[in-house]
């Protein structure tokens, strides 16, 4: 079999022209072998039996009258014998009794009948010459009429079957002379096939352009926001610069304390955002380390850095569980979104509550901020745009990286706002375990 699979190797041009020269050459062979067949079927068995018939007839015949005259036609003729075989011509003197082949003085080759009785020996030899020359107009002929039929037929065919593919060959070599590494899209068109009237190269054209077109959103996406997202790391690194720069000019700076928290804060986020920026750049998720998560525990470490980085006292915060949820992730991308999303809800929360809570299948996160509008709420998960003015904290990419990361490891993410009432964001786990019920945890 792998043989075969090697023969068959190559374009589909090779292969058709492999396939029609293999059935040209099974059908040559086929024919040859049949012919053979039909002159071993024609001498062994039908001259065969006819001479033997012959043979008997001549006897029966012979023993009723001895002068019963001996075959004698255009293609038989016999030759009778008594005990002294001279009276036969030389060269089937010393035949045996049966059924051969012998070879004339004149060089043919007869087929010779011996048969014997009471000493007596009758030969008939039958010259198929004549047969052959008849067989031959009436079957090698119009056999070799119906093999060139055949052949003709069969090179018809090659070429109907060579211009059924070539609109797929042509697609082909369209989709292979593209460079994809110069990301030039708008070279990619396939208009040429429109026009064709294949089902199935319709589909494979309407396949392939659909690719290219979210290909060509995924790069031009990609590039914005790698070009957006080093744009807006300038912003912190400007902070931690003009901190520096104070504190060497001004040593003994009062608020010195405050100014390294704020340098601090500003690295801690900036790591966060690379290394979520970084978990999005993989091509897979294969890297990552996948352990089993008890969300309940993760949600509340959380909860408890966001608070302690925010220092939002009049803020009022809980976390309540149904039960005890547990899923199988890598645990820092679920931190990274529930850290987000604590924070998004906190830094929009001037007064109030913030609550979360985890029921049987999803964390529900609910803040009674500022709340959105409705165009808001449609933009919200766009990288770098920011429902309120730009003195809140934050570089804009927040939600943007929560969704992506939800969207990439198969948790639906919902959000629902009222403008001036707050804001309640659902994730949901669909492969989540419960370990177990109740445990309810107030006020954390």
């Amino acid at each position: 079999m792998s043989a075969l699979n090697r023969f068959f190797r190559g374009s589909i041009k090779a292969k058709l022209v492999k396939v029609f020269v293999l059935q040209i050459l099974a059908i040559s062979v086929a024919t040859v072998l049949g012919v053979y067949a039909a002159a071993f079927v024609v001498e062994q068995v039908l001259v065969r039996e006819a001479l033997n018939g012959e043979a008997e007839h001549f006897w029966a015949q012979y023993e009723e009258d001895s002068s019963f005259p001996l075959p004698n036609t255009n293609n038989l003729r016999g030759y009778f014998a008594g005990e002294d075989s001279s009276q036969l011509p030389r060269w089937l003197e010393d035949v045996e009794p049966g059924f051969a082949r012998h070879q004339t003085p004149s060089g043919r080759e007869p087929v010779v009948h011996v048969s014997e009785r009471d000493g007596k020996r009758l030969v008939l030899v039958f010259d198929e010459m004549q047969v052959s020359s008849l067989a031959f107009y009436f079957g090698i002929a119009p056999l070799t009429g119906v093999l060139l039929l055949i052949y003709v037929l069969t090179w018809l065919g090659y070429l109907m079957s060579r211009r059924a593919v070539s609109t797929i060959v042509h697609l082909a070599e369209a989709v292979r002379s593209f460079d994809f590494q110069e990301g030039n899209f708008d070279a990619f068109r396939l208009d040429q096939f429109v026009d064709t009237s294949d089902p199935e190269v319709l589909a494979l054209m309407n396949a392939l352009e659909q690719f290219s077109s979210r290909l060509e959103r995924f790069v031009a996406r990609e590039r914005n926001f790698t070009r957006n997202a080093s744009h807006e790391l300038r912003t912190p690194l400007a902070v931690i610069k003009g901190n520096l720069e104070l504190l060497q000019k001004f040593p003994d700076l009062p608020k010195r304390d405050e100014v390294i928290e704020r340098m601090s804060r500003t690295v801690r986020d900036m790591e966060s955002l690379v290394e979520t920026l970084l978990i999005l750049a993989r091509e897979s998720e294969s890297k990552l380390t996948w352990s089993s998560v008890v969300i309940n525990d993760l949600v509340s470490e959380q909860f408890d850095q966001v608070k302690r980085a925010m220092n939002k006292p009049e803020i009022e915060t809980d976390l309540t569980a149904e039960c005890l949820l547990e899923t199988e992730a890598p645990e820092r991308v679920l931190g990274i979104i529930f850290h987000n999303l604590l924070r998004n809800a906190m830094t929009f929360t001037e007064s109030g509550k913030v609550s979360v809570h985890i029921d049987q299948h999803s964390v529900v996160i609910r803040d009674t901020g500022c709340g959105m509008s409705e165009t808001d709420l449609e933009r919200i998960f766009e990288p770098f745009y920011r429902a309120h003015d730009r003195s809140n904290e934050g570089y804009g990419l927040g939600l943007a990286i929560v969704s992506r990361l939800c969207r990439r490891f198969g948790w639906p993410l919902e959000v629902d706002s009222e403008l001036g009432a707050g804001t309640v964001f659902r994730i949901n786990f669909p492969k989540a375990r419960i370990q177990s019920f109740g445990g309810n945890r107030e006020g954390v």
